[in-house]
């Protein structure tokens, strides 16, 4: 049963990047100007499609009017104000265990991107929905600092397993079951016999396996799509630009 969000404990504050860390960040990141960051992942969503009939996983927390892959509080608002209850969103760990958001390593520099503090706060002031981190650096780890920050969401938390070797490490974090991801460079060749003989939540496809999915013995996600693919079976689409039909709640 859910808690009222005003009765959860305050979030943990975080140590700030020290100047010389976020200089080296730049660095590393090739020297990246103001302007490659404004117009990362551009363009955006021209408009947004309805559709029906399968569940709608907002990539990046949804698309923007002027970029994709956003990964912001801005596009989880957006997003939210669709009807979408589910969120992936990516995440680099940055040194002293700081989580932020970002899909390339340039995003964690752009003043749009969010804390992983952030997104546990916006979760907790919006009731009943969820979030689907995907983890550009070591997922476990990740995963492990979101736990850490977050208890009192595990059962709104569905975290990914990008290889085999991963499973039971996740598991004991204690979140909601987790989604067997076919990216992140999965090539585990025996992936239908380990999909169809663990608990998941979804196992999710690229188009390359859509002819397997009613192989899949668990709920199938695609990705990333933004109209409605054909793909018999499958219950659910990471989309950038297609929001719920219908009346909102």
């Amino acid at each position: 049963m859910l808690r009222n969000p005003a009765d959860l404990p305050p979030i943990q504050k975080r140590p700030r990047l020290r100047p010389w860390l976020l200089a080296a960040l730049v660095l590393l990141a090739g020297f990246v100007t103001a302007r490659d960051i404004a117009t990362q992942h551009a363009p955006g969503c021209r408009f947004y499609r309805p559709a029906s009939g399968r569940l709608l996983i907002a990539h990046a927390a949804g698309g923007l009017s002027d970029r994709k892959y956003p990964n912001s509080i801005a596009a989880l608002d957006r997003s939210y104000a669709h009807g979408l209850r589910y969120f992936e969103m990516d995440f680099h760990q940055l040194p002293f265990g700081v989580l932020r958001s970002g899909h390339d390593f340039t995003d964690v520099l752009d003043p749009r991107g969010a804390w992983i503090s952030q997104v546990i706060a916006w979760m907790r002031s919006h009731p009943g929905t969820y979030l689907l981190p995907d983890m550009k650096t070591d997922n476990v780890a990740g995963l492990k600092q979101i736990a850490a920050d977050a208890p009192d969401l595990k059962d709104r938390i569905i975290p990914f397993v990008y290889h085999q070797s991963q499973y039971e490490a996740v598991r004991a974090l204690g979140f909601h079951l987790p989604i067997y991801a076919l990216f992140h460079d999965n090539r585990d060749a025996d992936w239908l016999a380990f999909a169809n003989s663990h608990a998941f939540w979804a196992v999710a496809v690229a188009e390359e396996h859509i002819g397997q999915i009613p192989a899949v013995r668990h709920p199938v996600i695609v990705f990333t799509y933004d109209v409605m693919v054909k793909a018999p079976g499958a219950r659910a689409v990471i989309t950038n630009c297609m929001v719920p039909a219908g009346p909102r709640s």
